[in-house]
């Protein structure tokens, strides 16, 4: 029995890495700066765990910048996994793809954790015990990034969202000119997200950035900040304890 009609992800898997930078234009900025965010070189080893790592697409963009990284990528929608399994073999013995709810997976230590727009998945009642497994299995002043949509303030919140709207559309109309893709491929896609959404197929919660940050700090990350955004695109930064870009840098003998 085919399922994919039953999960959102699972029917739009095959297109994803392509009209995912059309249709959310900061998704490429920002996994770019979630690679300059890892504060190790580009030699150095380390380990890292993506969490609701998709098509591996944040993972492969980490491997090819740091050549001696290894890494664990879990998800719990095996049709993303399947289009990540070909696309990890070029780096094959430094990654594994695991099928798992991130919600229960059991992180396992690292010295990198990372997670590209796949929080806004997670219900409220979740994500501290999340954050506090996470805390728990980065080595000391491990670093947590978090790349993902975070409602905006109710007193610039709605100007913004608006603002946001038509930077979006401008850019869905150029990528078609281009020949990027088509108004009907991107049409379908929004019109089965919706039909998704009021299914309760795909269920997106909005959490700010400040009650990210609250949750972090509350669970014991001793460095916490929100360091990128456009518009509701948004990076938070989180060090665990001894921690501090400065002192992880120092342990590790990095410039």
């Amino acid at each position: 029995m085919d399922t994919r009609a039953d999960t959102y992800f699972g029917n739009v898997a095959d297109s994803y890495d392509r009209l995912q930078p059309i249709l959310s234009p900061p998704y490429s900025k920002g996994l770019d700066m979630l690679v300059e965010l890892i504060p190790f070189g580009p030699n150095d080893r380390f380990d890292f765990v993506d969490l609701g790592c998709g098509t591996a697409e944040p993972a492969i963009r980490v491997l090819e910048h740091f050549c001696n990284a290894t890494g664990t990528c879990v998800d719990s929608d095996p049709e993303m996994l399947a289009i990540a399994t070909p696309k990890v073999v070029p780096y094959s013995g430094r990654i594994e793809l695991r099928h798992s709810d991130m919600v229960s997976f059991q992180v396992p230590a690292c010295d990198v954790a990372f997670s590209a727009k796949a929080f806004h998945h997670v219900a409220p009642e979740d994500l501290q015990d999340l954050f506090a497994r996470i805390a728990d299995a980065l080595s000391p002043g491990g670093c947590f990034i978090l790349f993902d949509t975070m409602s905006l303030g109710p007193k610039w919140g709605t100007h913004a969202q608006a603002q946001a709207s038509r930077f979006r559309q401008r850019h869905r109309q150029i990528a078609v000119a281009s020949g990027l893709a088509t108004q009907q491929e991107i049409d379908a896609r929004m019109e089965f997200k919706r039909a998704m959404k009021a299914a309760g197929k795909d269920t997106e919660y909005e959490h700010s950035a400040e009650y990210m940050v609250d949750l972090m700090k509350k669970v014991g990350f001793a460095e916490v900040a929100i360091v990128w955004r456009i518009f509701s695109d948004t990076i938070i930064v989180a060090f665990t304890s001894a921690g501090g870009l400065g002192s992880f840098r120092q342990q590790r003998g990095l410039p």
